[in-house]
């Protein structure tokens, strides 16, 4: 009777989550299917908090998707990437941000990691991701019916079932995945590394995906407000990604952050424009 009721419960809670209205920016990838944007951009909440599709609407009439998450590295950044082809969805360019995250090989999102688990049957791209955050679940995530929900409880359990099944909306949809923020700078003596990987998988796999499936990718830096103005970890990174386009340095004023790593909506709306204009987008 105990596993009749946990099978159950996996197939509902499953098919909230495939069919709802998109609450969360994976769920709106995945209703993307089949649709054709100008532009996608890429990255961590540098790129969440950073660029607004609506102001390059405004001022290009281009239809763009900021699909940036929250504490993103290069593996997840390669995952949505991938995705963009297994569902369907047809883009120009995607612009991936680049910056500390070079350096790290092993590290992925958790914010992520939960938007994906609903979905661990639907592809390999993304039983493998599953596998890769928690490889010590990863037999039971997949194969234990509702063992998934029963353990993140607090992130896809009950109360994001109810919210899709009253069809409670959330920004991501009106925004196109941007999230605003409007706190005022309140950074430190933040440094940048002083070092640089030889190398990064994941960057040469989306470089080799790219060429191999014929794919326009732009790398780039987004703005940091460093105080000592020592950016030469940047400089480092444009000798391992050629053609880079560093804006690390291109928002000078404090009114523009919420803090060293991430623009407020003043400085974002600063952002896109910059973006628009030195991209010619």
């Amino acid at each position: 009777m105990l596993a009749i009721s946990a099978y159950v419960l996996d197939y509902f809670y499953t098919n909230v989550f495939e069919k709802a209205l998109p609450r969360t920016k994976f769920q709106n990838i995945r209703a993307l299917g089949n649709e054709s944007i100008d532009y996608v951009f890429l990255g961590s909440s540098r790129v969440e908090n950073g660029i607004s599709p609506e102001v390059i609407k405004n001022k290009t009439g281009k239809n763009a998707m900021n699909l940036g998450f929250q504490a993103s590295k290069m593996s997840d950044i390669y995952l949505i990437l991938q995705l963009l082809d297994e569902y369907k969805i047809k883009y120009k360019k995607a612009f991936i941000q680049v910056d500390y995250i070079f350096n790290i090989e092993n590290g992925f999102s958790n914010v992520l990691s939960y938007e994906i688990l609903p979905f661990i049957h639907e592809n390999e791209l993304i039983s493998n991701h599953c596998q890769f955050n928690d490889n010590i679940n990863f037999w039971r995530n997949k194969y234990l019916p509702f063992y998934r929900y029963s353990i993140t409880s607090q992130k896809i359990g009950i109360r994001e079932i109810f919210s899709n099944l009253i069809r409670k909306k959330t920004p991501i949809l009106e925004n196109k995945g941007y999230s605003p923020l409007y706190g005022h700078f309140s950074g430190g003596n933040y440094t940048l590394p002083e070092t640089i990987l030889q190398k990064n998988k994941y960057y040469d796999s989306m470089v080799n995906y790219s060429l191999k499936n014929k794919k326009e990718i732009i790398f780039f830096t987004a703005p940091f407000r460093i105080l000592n103005n020592d950016f030469s970890f940047v400089q480092k990174l444009e000798t391992k990604i050629p053609g880079l386009k560093n804006f690390s340095n291109e928002l000078v004023d404090n009114k523009y952050f919420e803090n060293n790593n991430h623009l407020n909506h003043q400085g974002a709306i600063a952002f896109t424009t910059i973006l628009i204009e030195k991209l010619k987008l």
